[in-house]
């Protein structure tokens, strides 16, 4: 149990830092300080991502991701509604467009039973047409508590309480060195600064990695590898193909998702996204390259297994990226209708994917704890529903 004389530094001032130092705030810790490297707070993962409440269905039942995002989305909701944010229950439909999904389609129905995700149902090809009119599909599941919110006024949101609560933060504070003492930890910014802290936390989305091994965690020969995902939006004369969300079936076999569509709060439909390697943390297109982090990315082991184990879908992956009519076509599976004149090229978000060095994505939340050093070392989606129970539970796992 640490005392609230205890100095906090919390280093990442994404969505889940942010929601971390406002939590320490609350619970009476005043001597706290997040760090963060850009000009402004939740500039990456936080504020460029399609804006869903994920309810749980996709995670094992015993996984932190699981647990985290069944109690996320209802703190979620509530802070919402508490603070006046917009956010809509517009439902997600998960479809099976082929008779050989169907079988994969019933077992994610039982998980998400297992998960307890409420309202949940199997329905047929009708039902799904009287919710998404444009979908062709053989089957599918209906998922209510799912819904759409902007994720970036969310963070801002806490941003503000933890200034009006007496917190710190400090934009433009790149960490680039810790220094161990006996009883606190000295941080070493780029800019010359030192802050020192006896309660160190680590939420840096993209850089988890190098800020663990800083912190002197034992990552297991594990690296955070950067998946660009690119989106196409729908025209606004052609948003009335899609009512709300339509996500496919996943492969358990495979590493991704799949392309979908979303709905989003602020208007506008999302198509998409892919999901390939950029050249840079940052590289949000093709054009921005960091050839160090490209050339860690390529020599990482994992990765080399994680290409062999998956040629085609790499390689689909970089065509649908260069290729508008490829990216179409894999729309058409859900919604036939769609063609290359109804979209226009949208945003991309990076996600911050942990890998092992055996090829594999790390599918977990990995939360790692030492003491008074806290590294959240793997936190993709759904870590912006989940950022108040994450908060939760690492805040809890301190103070108790």
């Amino acid at each position: 149990m640490i005392s609230q004389s205890k100095r906090i530094v919390i280093v990442g001032g994404g969505i889940l830092g942010l929601s971390i130092a406002r939590n320490f705030l609350l619970k009476g810790f005043k001597n706290l300080t997040l760090l963060e490297k850009e000009e402004c707070v939740a500039n990456h993962q936080s504020s460029r991502n399609s804006g869903v409440m994920h309810a749980g269905l996709y995670y094992d039942p015993k996984s932190l991701k699981a647990n985290l995002s069944r109690k996320g989305i209802v703190m979620m909701k509530e802070f919402c509604n508490e603070n006046s944010i917009s956010w809509e229950e517009c439902g997600k439909v998960v479809v099976a467009t082929e008779k050989n999904e169907i079988e994969r389609l019933e077992k994610l129905y039982e998980r998400g039973i297992n998960n307890g995700l409420k309202g949940i149902k199997k329905i047929n090809s009708q039902e799904v047409n009287s919710i998404e009119p444009y979908v062709d599909a053989k089957a599918g599941i209906l998922v209510p508590e799912e819904s759409i919110v902007n994720y970036k006024k969310v963070a801002f949101k806490y941003r503000e309480e933890i200034i009006s609560l007496g917190g710190e933060i400090k934009c433009s504070s790149k960490v680039i060195g810790i220094k161990h003492l006996i009883d606190s930890e000295e941080l070493l910014l780029d800019n010359g600064e030192v802050i020192s802290g006896e309660v160190i936390i680590s939420t840096a989305g993209l850089y988890s990695d190098k800020l663990a091994k800083m912190l002197n965690f034992d990552i297991d020969d594990k690296q955070t590898l950067p998946f660009r995902g690119e989106y196409y939006l729908l025209k606004p004369e052609f948003e009335y193909l899609v009512k709300g969300l339509i996500y496919p079936v996943p492969n358990p076999t495979l590493p991704f998702l799949g392309v979908h569509f979303t709905k989003m709060i602020d208007g506008g439909v999302e198509a998409g996204p892919n999901a390939v390697l950029a050249l840079a943390r940052e590289g949000y297109n093709w054009k921005t390259i960091n050839f160090h982090e490209f050339y860690e990315s390529l020599t990482y082991s994992g990765l080399q297994k994680f290409v062999f184990k998956y040629p085609l879908i790499t390689a689909g992956e970089v065509l649908r990226s260069l290729s508008k009519q490829i990216f179409v076509k894999s729309l058409k599976k859900l919604i036939p209708d769609i063609s290359g004149e109804m979209i226009t090229k949208g945003p991309a978000g990076i996600r911050a994917q942990l890998m092992n060095n055996n090829g594999g994505l790390e599918q977990d939340f990995d939360i790692r704890i030492n003491g008074n050093l806290i590294s959240v070392l793997n936190a993709p989606s759904p870590a912006a529903t989940s950022s108040l129970s994450i908060s939760e539970y690492i805040v809890e796992s301190l103070i108790n």
